[in-house]
C-alpha cells in the first residue's frame, strides 16, 4: 500500500501542469577561488559561464534581456542572500540555484508542511468544484445535489481504502443534468483509480453535456487521462519515473490532441492556463523536441523577469529541454535557450577543483558555431560572446577573446551578459600575462555595481596582483579589494610575517580581519619554530580573545585567538609552564627536550590535530596558491616525540611520556593524528614494547594497554 502511494504521489507530480520541483542547494560546496569558469562544479558565478548550471545562465540571459541584474537591478540595491550552512564558503564571490530559488519563492515551514499522500489527496481537493457546480445548475432538485454530493464524499473516501464498499452501482438520479453529474463521478472514479482508458472513454461521452461545468470540465479531463494512459508504465513499483523509453507515445499524441481541442473549445476557459502548461508536458511525453523548444521560448520571452513563476518555466526548460538525455538536439531551441545549451557543452575539467562534475559528453566544435550565425543574427554581442568562451575554454585561443570582446570597462553599470564579456576579457589578458590586465580590472570596478559583481572584479585584481608580487597593495590603505574571504585567503595563505602584524595592527580593519591576520602569524610562527618572534607578537593578543571558536576564517564566526594566551597547556600527570614561557625556553635553546614536549602537549589540548587550514595554500592556479611570503615548515607533533625518543639527552619522565604520546597518536582508530609522515605498526609495536620494558613504573607505561 504504502508503495502505491508513492508511485501515486509521482504519478500526480508528472500529471501536474507546474514546473519542475525546486532544486536543492549543493552539500558541503568548497569552491575553487579563482575565475576560471569551464568545469561543472557544486557552486556558480554570477558571470555567465559553462561551468554554471544551467539555470543560472538562463536566468541570467533571461533578466539580462529586460535589463536587469542576477536578482535585483544593476546600479545595485538589494542585500546579498543569506548562505545556508552548507553555503558558508561561498562570501559573495559564489551562488547556487538554491540561493536564487529562495529569493523568489517562499520558503515552507517544515513544522507546518504536510506532503502530499498521493492521487487521492488530489481526488478530494478538487471535491469543492463539484459541489459549486452542482449548486449552479437549476435543474438539480436538492436531493439529487445530495445524493450526488454524498456519492462524491464517498469516492474520494474509497480511493484511499479500496475495502470500503462501491458507491456508484446503488446510485440513482433521474435528471438529465443528475445523469451528466453522475457520468463525470464514474469517469472520474475511473480516471483516479488509473483506469486511464475508460475514464478517458467516460470524459468522452460527456463533451455535449446540458451541464457547463461538466461538458467543459470532461473535455479537459480527457487529455488529463491520455497523460494518465502515456505515464502508466513509465513509473514503477517504487515510485521511479523510468524516463521517456517507458511513455505510451500515442497516448502522448491522443493528449496533445485533446488539449489542442479543449483549447480551440474554451480560449479562455477556466482551465485554460492549465492546458497550456499541459500542452508542454504532452510534447515532451511524445518526445516531440522540436515544437517543445519553440513554445518553450515563447514561453520564456513571455514569462515575467522575477518570482516564483520564472523559477518554475526555469526549472522546467532546463528539465525538460536542456539537460535531459532524451532531447537528442538541446540546440533546437530558441536564441537565449540555444546560448545556454552551447555554453553547456563547452565544459571542460578543472583538476584543481575536487567537486568538479566533469566535461560534457560532448564539446561543441567551431564549426557547429559558426553554422549559428544566422539564428544569432538579432543578438551579435551574444552570439560574440558564445564564441569567445569557446576560444577560451575549449581552444584556448586568448588573443581571440580580445577580439571577439572590445574593451568596455568604463562603464556606470553592467547588466549580466556585458558584465560577463568584460570579465571573460579580463581573463583573457590574465592567459596572456598582459601588462594591462590590473588597469583593467580596476576601470572595471566601477560600475560592478550589481551584487556579485564587485567581488568577482576583486578577485581577478588580488590574483593579479599576488602573481606579480604586489601583495602589499592589497592591504595597503585605501586599497580597492575590500571584500572579507579574500584578504583572509590571502591572509592564510599568502602573506608573510611583517604584513601579518601590519593587517594585525591596522586599527581601520574590522575586529574578525585583525583576529584572523594575528592568528596567522602566531600559529605559523610558532609551528615553525620562529619562537622568538612568536613570543614579541604574543602581546598583541587582546585580553577578551575567545579562546573557544573556529580556526577557520571561512564563515565570519569568531576565531579561537585567545587559545595562545588563555590556552590549555598541560594536563595532570605532565607539567608545563604557560605558553609564553615554552616558547622563550624555545627561542633560548630550540632543542630543548621539555619545552618540545610542552609545545607538542599545547598542540594536542588545544584541538590542533589535524589542523592544516594554514598549512595547506590551494593550488597555484588560484588565490593564495601563488605567493607563501612565510618561511619555514610546520613541524608536526608525532615529529617532535620520534626526536626526543631518539634523543640520548632526554630524561626519563619525557622519553616515557614521548614513547605513550607516540603511540597514542594512532589510537584507538589506528590512523595517525598528529601530523607528518605515517610510521609503520612495526614501529609503534616496538614503541609500546620499549615503554613497557624501560620504563615500566612510569605512569604512562602502566596507563598504555595496547598499540594500534
Amino acid at each position: 500500500m504504502r508503495l502505491k502511494r508513492t508511485k501515486g504521489v509521482i504519478m500526480a507530480g508528472l500529471l501536474a501542469s507546474s514546473g519542475a520541483a525546486l532544486a536543492c542547494a549543493d552539500v558541503g560546496c568548497e569552491p575553487v577561488w579563482s575565475l576560471f569558469g569551464g568545469a561543472q562544479a557544486c557552486n556558480n558565478r554570477v558571470v555567465i559561464t559553462p561551468g554554471n548550471d544551467s539555470r543560472v545562465n538562463l536566468l541570467a540571459l533571461l533578466r539580462d534581456s529586460a535589463g536587469l541584474g542576477l536578482i535585483g537591478p544593476v546600479q545595485g540595491g538589494g542585500d546579498y542572500l543569506k548562505l545556508e550552512y552548507d553555503e558558508d564558503n561561498f562570501g559573495h564571490s559564489f551562488l547556487d540555484w538554491g540561493m536564487i530559488t529562495r529569493h523568489w519563492v517562499p520558503q515552507i515551514d517544515p513544522a507546518t508542511y504536510v506532503p502530499p499522500v498521493g492521487t487521492c489527496d488530489i481526488y478530494g481537493s478538487a471535491s469543492p468544484g463539484f459541489v459549486a457546480a452542482l449548486g449552479a445548475n437549476r435543474a438539480l432538485s436538492e436531493a439529487e445535489r445530495g445524493t450526488l454530493t454524498q456519492a462524491r464524499e464517498k469516492l474520494v473516501a474509497r480511493c484511499s481504502d479500496t475495502a470500503l464498499p462501491k458507491v456508484l452501482p446503488s446510485v440513482t438520479v433521474t435528471s438529465a443534468p443528475a445523469k451528466a453529474f453522475l457520468g463525470y463521478l464514474a469517469a472520474s472514479d475511473d480516471f483516479y483509480g488509473e483506469r486511464y482508458g475508460e475514464a478517458a472513454g467516460g470524459y468522452t461521452a460527456l463533451v455535449g453535456a446540458p451541464d457547463p461545468w461538466v461538458a467543459e470540465t470532461a473535455r479537459y479531463m480527457i487529455a488529463r487521462a491520455e497523460l494518465g494512459a502515456a505515464l502508466a508504465h513509465s513509473v514503477d513499483e517504487y515510485g521511479s519515473f523510468n524516463g521517456l523509453k517507458g511513455v505510451d507515445k500515442s497516448a502522448a499524441l491522443r493528449a496533445s490532441a485533446a488539449l489542442a481541442d479543449y483549447l480551440k473549445t474554451y480560449p479562455a476557459g477556466r482551465y485554460a492556463a492549465s492546458a497550456r502548461g499541459l500542452e508542454r508536458r504532452a510534447m515532451w511525453l511524445s518526445a516531440d523536441f522540436a515544437r517543445l523548444g519553440e513554445r518553450y521560448e515563447s514561453e520564456l520571452a513571455s514569462a515575467p523577469r522575477e518570482g516564483a513563476p520564472l523559477i518554475d518555466i526555469i526549472n522546467e526548460v532546463d528539465g525538460k529541454f536542456l539537460s535531459t538525455s532524451d532531447n537528442p538536439d538541446p540546440l533546437g531551441g530558441g536564441l537565449m535557450m540555444l546560448a545556454a545549451a552551447d555554453l553547456m557543452r563547452m565544459r571542460v575539467s578543472d583538476p584543481g577543483d575536487p567537486y568538479d562534475l566533469g566535461q560534457g559528453d560532448t564539446t561543441i566544435d567551431a564549426a557547429t558555431l559558426a553554422g549559428q550565425q544566422a539564428r544569432f543574427a538579432r543578438a551579435p554581442q551574444l552570439y560574440a560572446f558564445v564564441l569567445a568562451n569557446h576560444a577560451f575554454y575549449v581552444a584556448k585561443d586568448y588573443a581571440r577573446v580580445l577580439q571577439l570582446i572590445p574593451d568596455d570597462a568604463r562603464q556606470p553599470s553592467f547588466t549580466p551578459l556585458a558584465f560577463s564579456r568584460q570579465v571573460l576579457r579580463g581573463q583573457a589578458l590574465a592567459a596572456k600575462g598582459d601588462p594591462n590586465e590590473a588597469g583593467f580590472w580596476l576601470e572595471l570596478l566601477g560600475g560592478a555595481k550589481d551584487l556579485w559583481q564587485r567581488p568577482t572584479v576583486e578577485l581577478g585584481l588580488a590574483m593579479n596582483w599576488e602573481r606579480h608580487g604586489k601583495l602589499a597593495d592589497v592591504f595597503a590603505p585605501g586599497s580597492p579589494i575590500t571584500d572579507r574571504m579574500i584578504r583572509e585567503i590571502l591572509i592564510a595563505h599568502s602573506a608573510g610575517p611583517a604584513l601579518l602584524r601590519s593587517a594585525a595592527l591596522d586599527a581601520a580593519r574590522p575586529q574578525h580581519e585583525r583576529d584572523a591576520a594575528l592568528f596567522t602569524l602566531l600559529y605559523k610562527q610558532l609551528s615553525r619554530g620562529d619562537y622568538a618572534g612568536f613570543g614579541s607578537n604574543l602581546g598583541l593578543v587582546r585580553g577578551d580573545a575567545p579562546v573557544e571558536g573556529l580556526m577557520t576564517f571561512a564563515n565570519g564566526e569568531p576565531i579561537a585567538l585567545g587559545l595562545f594566551t588563555k590556552g590549555r597547556t598541560a594536563q595532570a600527570g605532565f607539567a608545563c609552564p604557560a605558553l609564553s614561557a615554552t616558547a622563550a625556553a624555545l627561542a633560548a635553546n630550540p632543542r630543548d627536550i621539555h619545552a618540545r614536549m610542552c609545545l607538542g602537549e599545547f598542540w594536542r589540548l588545544g584541538g590542533f590535530d589535524q589542523y592544516t587550514e594554514l598549512d595547506k595554500a590551494p593550488p597555484r592556479p588560484q588565490l593564495g596558491g601563488v605567493a607563501n611570503a612565510f618561511p619555514g615548515t610546520p613541524l608536526p607533533r608525532g615529529t617532535i616525540y620520534a626526536a626526543i625518543i631518539a634523543d640520548p639527552r632526554s630524561v626519563a619522565d619525557d622519553r616515557a611520556y614521548a614513547l605513550y604520546r607516540a603511540v597514542m597518536c594512532y589510537g584507538p582508530s589506528g590512523y595517525n593524528s598528529c601530523g607528518g609522515a605515517d610510521v609503520p605498526l612495526t614501529q609503534r609495536k616496538a614503541w609500546h614494547d620499549r615503554l613497557k620494558r624501560d620504563f615500566p613504573k612510569s605512569p604512562w607505561a602502566q596507563k598504555l594497554k595496547y598499540y594500534w
